[in-house]
């Protein structure tokens, strides 16, 4: 299937950049194709050695949950790899969760997020990093989306009694984020859940990357 544009054309036409990664980590930039606006994840800029190894690994990662995925409401959309080291998908207006004042929220909108990441249950992946607000988006419409799947696993390879471990995982950032942003519409039985999960605290070594840890690189 044809690419909706190449490097060569990012290299030649005017970008923006949304963020520069550290170390170890991707530059994000905002390009536009014809009418539609696109976000690069771009590990190009990464040291040799991160490039060919990490970036590879990372950049083809997320693309794959981002396929897994492919049809859900929230998820980015028309995922594609520009090549071996840069993930592309349309961007989708709207603000972090952690730019979001409370006010601004919709009362339906962490029923909404819980919907969907149930659905991404449903298709076996767990994102595992959902405590850190910065990946949850608050639409223009008003509605959640989910960002950065670099820290995602797919359950169909991992081992099954491990599945509802990381699944509440996920659920507790869910909550842990409703009861910061909408309290008053967290119900005794999800406030419940969450209490419960984090008597489990133990398992939050299992969030974000890998590894465990996100390096720096500094622009």
């Amino acid at each position: 299937m044809r690419k909706p544009f190449t490097r060569k054309d990012l290299e030649n036409r005017a970008f923006n950049i949304i963020a520069k990664g550290r170390w170890g980590n991707a530059d994000l930039y905002q390009f536009q194709q014809g009418q539609k606006i696109w976000v690069v994840k771009d590990f190009l800029p990464c040291p040799p050695f991160i490039r060919k190894t990490w970036g590879r690994f990372m950049a083809k990662r997320e693309f794959m949950a981002l396929q897994k995925l492919k049809g859900i409401a929230g998820i980015a959309a028309e995922a594609f790899l520009l090549d071996a080291y840069a993930v592309c998908y349309r961007f989708q207006p709207g603000t972090t969760l952690k730019e979001t004042a409370s006010d601004l929220i919709n009362d339906d909108y962490f029923f909404q997020f819980e919907h969907l990441v149930k659905m991404m249950h449903q298709r076996n992946l767990v994102h595992l990093d959902i405590r850190n607000r910065r990946n949850i988006l608050v639409t223009d419409k008003g509605q959640p989306a989910l960002l950065d799947f670099q820290s995602s696993l797919n359950l169909e390879n991992t081992p099954r009694a491990l599945h509802k471990i990381l699944k509440d995982i996920d659920i507790s950032g869910v909550y842990k984020n409703w009861d910061q942003k909408k309290p008053a519409f967290l119900d005794s039985s999800r406030r419940a859940h969450l209490e419960s999960l984090n008597k489990k605290r133990f398992l939050w070594f299992l969030k974000g990357y890998p590894l465990g840890t996100k390096t720096d690189r500094r622009s």
